[in-house]
């Protein structure tokens, strides 16, 4: 993969090499690409971590769906899939 880099990018990353906080380019571009990872992984354990709140809150409340409810609308959704052309 080739990646053009704007000029302003191209001149951080050199500055960052220069001062010594990396050895390389490639270096100072990998930690950025982990930072991104970790950042995405903290942004999604967040979500999840949101939902699962607002479901134990809806709970508490008394705002449940029977198991055997949901278990049926499930096995409904299924056989409309399979039944679905194509």
């Amino acid at each position: 993969m080739n990646i053009i880099l704007k000029p302003e990018q191209e001149k951080l990353i050199q500055q960052q090499v220069a001062l010594g906080r990396f050895s390389s380019a490639d270096e100072a571009i990998a930690r950025a690409l982990q930072l991104l990872h970790e950042e995405y992984d903290e942004a999604w354990i967040a979500d999840v971590r949101a939902k699962v709140d607002e479901a134990k809150a809806t709970a508490e409340r008394g705002e449940v769906v029977p198991l055997d409810t949901v278990m049926n609308r499930l096995q409904d959704k299924f056989r409309q899939a399979r039944e679905m052309p194509g």
